[in-house]
């Protein structure tokens, strides 16, 4: 089984290291993949935290090597889709490249866990009209609302996850562990603890 991560320049870190990791750690091959980037490119991640302003604070992360060529991925290889957050949604919401990814997954109704500012893309890549709803950083509630789709809020700073239909969305990186095996649950693979 293979699942499609995007990434690009400061992603969060946590949010592309964690799932890779976890998802392996079962048996998933996960390939990561950048638009314009080839694999074995890096891409720059962050690390947001709270430190008591108004807003969290961003530091560089860990450069993660990129998987896989995102010009040679092909979409029916893969049985579900990772948007984490970060910063890059911000940016590759404008590309319509990655907008088409997203569709793709939506479309197909294969599984897709977004966190985070991750569902900027699904914004604007018009998967939430209609009133699907979703969890997401409590910034991103407008990009959210405006297009039609269902807020549902968690503090940022839990570990709850929102699912509805082949959908798993979180607030941010403290739900990885929910968000997670809320994702592997949407692929069908059973994980049993003894």
């Amino acid at each position: 089984m293979k699942v499609l991560l995007l990434s690009g320049d400061y992603v969060e870190d946590y949010e592309v290291f964690a799932p890779l990791k976890a998802l392996q750690m079962i048996g998933i091959e996960v390939h990561v993949v950048c638009p314009d980037k080839s694999a074995g490119d890096t891409v720059q991640t962050a690390i947001h935290t709270f430190e008591g302003h108004q807003t969290y604070s961003e530091r560089a992360g860990h450069p993660f090597v990129l998987t896989h060529t995102f010009a040679s991925i092909e979409l029916g290889d893969y049985a579900g889709l990772i948007v984490p957050g970060g910063r890059f949604p911000e940016y590759q919401r404008v590309d319509k490249r990655v907008l088409d990814v997203v569709r793709h997954f939506f479309g197909s109704n294969l599984p897709v866990a977004a966190i985070c500012h991750g569902l900027q893309l699904l914004a604007t890549a018009g998967v939430l009209q209609g009133g699907r709803s979703c969890s997401a950083y409590p910034t991103c509630s407008v990009d959210i609302e405006s297009v039609g789709g269902k807020y549902v809020h968690f503090d940022a700073a839990s570990d709850n996850v929102h699912v509805d239909g082949n959908l798993v969305s979180a607030p941010a990186y403290n739900a990885i562990g929910s968000w997670m095996r809320e994702f592997i649950r949407l692929l069908g693979v059973k994980v049993q603890v003894p």
